[in-house]
């Protein structure tokens, strides 16, 4: 092979690993259309099988947590939501306990949204224009829910752009925050008993939805 002929494909690689760097580049930077879509997608999804669940009479919330489980779990950013919500207490928590932390309230919210979910009477959703943000890894979707026979109730979901990926880290209904309702009360059970009377709390508080006599 001549020095010319191995120049020219020399060069061919380069400028071939070139594109696709750049092409790998452009498909990891945020697109908060996407963001929207995946709101919508997953919200469209689990809306089918509430709609599902009514055509069979009872819904059944065993089976709706799993489908919760499989849909929308896997788009939840929980690490951040955990953070928010226990507040500066996490920065002195340790390894195990904010991994704790975070499998405790994962599961309260699970059971949170689940029983929410049994209140659907078929309303519908209405996504809203985005707004820009002046955060390129933040953004806000914003929708409202249409009720037949009450107020239009505003729901807006934070998501934030983390490794390739859109999460949710936090859900906002009629302007209460999902995880700042939180915040006062872990405070309070952090400052009269530390991380692991909080994380106790928590325990006790999941044991007793899942026997089925707790409020949440």
């Amino acid at each position: 092979m001549s020095a010319s002929v191995s120049r020219w494909m020399g060069s061919l690689l380069a400028s071939a690993l070139l594109a696709c760097t750049l092409a790998s580049a452009q498909a990891a930077q945020p697109d908060p259309g996407q963001a929207q879509q995946l709101v919508k997608g997953v919200t469209d999804q689990m809306l089918d099988v509430l709609r599902q669940e009514g055509t069979e009479g009872k819904a059944d919330l065993n089976r709706i947590r799993d489908k919760v489980n499989d849909i929308v779990l896997p788009h939840m950013d929980f690490i951040t939501m955990t953070k928010l919500a226990v507040g500066s207490p996490w920065r002195n928590a340790s390894d195990d306990q904010k991994r704790t932390l975070v499998t405790q309230f994962r599961e309260l919210l699970v059971r949170t949204y689940t029983r929410s979910l049994d209140e659907y009477d078929n309303q519908k959703l209405e996504f809203l224009p985005m707004r820009p943000s002046p955060y390129p890894d933040r953004v806000t979707v914003r929708s409202r829910v249409l009720q037949s026979n009450g107020p239009e109730i505003p729901v807006e979901y934070s998501l934030r752009f983390h490794d390739g990926e859109w999460k949710v880290y936090d859900i906002v209904v009629d302007g209460v925050s999902l995880v700042t309702t939180y915040r006062s009360s872990f405070a309070s059970q952090v400052q009269q008993n530390g991380i692991d009377g909080l994380i106790d709390s928590l325990r006790k508080k999941n044991a007793a939805n899942e026997s089925g006599t707790g409020n949440s």
